[in-house]
């Protein structure tokens, strides 16, 4: 995938596309959500969510919550707090991906199906800069915000929060940092079940992923393309709630959405060396 370069005049300060993000952090917290509740953070825009269909004939969405800590960008440093959710063009049939275990929330990376696709919403977003929070609104369409994050990590445990710029809580979040070498056959046991031994194999090869990063209608309906390049001593396990805890704050406008949502954490992904490029804007 190729990204044409662009600079753009943003108040007196140029910006330079594609954005490139030389060395962060991040954690995924893999989730399933209320169908219903997520379609209607969906409303008015031209994409809706993925079904993911569970055993019992209940219907969820997918998406995640994560916190990238942007060390080394083409831009300034900075933290970004984001609840995503898997989308589809309004115009596509919606897909109904089948919910084997907890991997099967991996199904945009793994299956690269192109009539899945690889696109994700972002209803809110709270970053810890003004520049990286006004470029987004301003030109991509997202509806970034001014927010305190914080994020924790170390050898055996992690965590992050996320508040709004005046101290009001939304949802914090701990984990380990990672599972012992079991763990890691387990998941990839359950990767095969979910998805099958070939399209698994396919996406352990490669050496990057790719995904589309899409904005509000209500704000500016653009998108963006995505190139990561994969870490190899990334850390994925099932979400347990022995080691694992979120608390989220409906008192607050966002964890009040996000109690709505019924978020529930199924996979934890800890990158400790994430590289990747954001496009110029396009046209949705």
């Amino acid at each position: 995938m190729h990204f044409n370069t662009k600079t753009i005049d943003h108040h007196g300060v140029p910006f330079h596309m594609p954005f490139v993000v030389k060395k962060a952090t991040s954690v995924y917290l893999y989730s399933l959500f209320n169908y219903e509740v997520a379609y209607s953070l969906c409303e008015n825009e031209s994409f809706k969510p993925i079904v993911l269909q569970a055993q019992t004939g209940e219907q969820k969405a997918g998406g995640f919550l994560s916190v990238i800590n942007n060390e080394e960008t083409s831009l300034v440093s900075y933290l970004e707090w984001s609840l995503g959710i898997f989308v589809i063009p309004n115009s596509k049939e919606v897909p109904e991906v089948e919910l084997v275990n907890e991997t099967s929330l991996l199904f945009q990376s793994i299956l690269d199906n192109k009539l899945i696709g690889d696109v994700c919403y972002c209803p809110k977003l709270y970053l810890t800069e003004s520049l990286p929070t006004e470029i987004g609104f301003e030109y991509y369409g997202m509806p970034k915000e001014l927010g305190e994050v914080i994020y924790n990590h170390s050898h055996d445990n992690s965590g992050f929060s996320v508040s709004t710029k005046d101290g009001s809580q939304i949802m914090k979040a701990a984990f380990p940092t990672k599972r012992g070498i079991w763990a890691k056959f387990n998941l990839l046991g359950a990767m095969f079940k979910a998805h099958g031994f070939s399209p698994v194999l396919k996406s352990l090869s490669k050496k990057e992923f790719s995904a589309t990063s899409v904005g509000s209608s209500g704000i500016l309906a653009k998108k963006a393309y995505m190139k990561i390049k994969k870490d190899q001593k990334t850390q994925m396990f099932p979400w347990e709630e022995k080691d694992c805890k979120l608390e989220i704050n409906p008192e607050n406008k966002w964890g009040h959405v996000l109690k709505n949502l019924q978020v529930e954490p199924q996979l934890v992904c800890h990158i400790p060396k994430m590289e990747y490029e954001f496009s110029e804007p396009l046209d949705q």
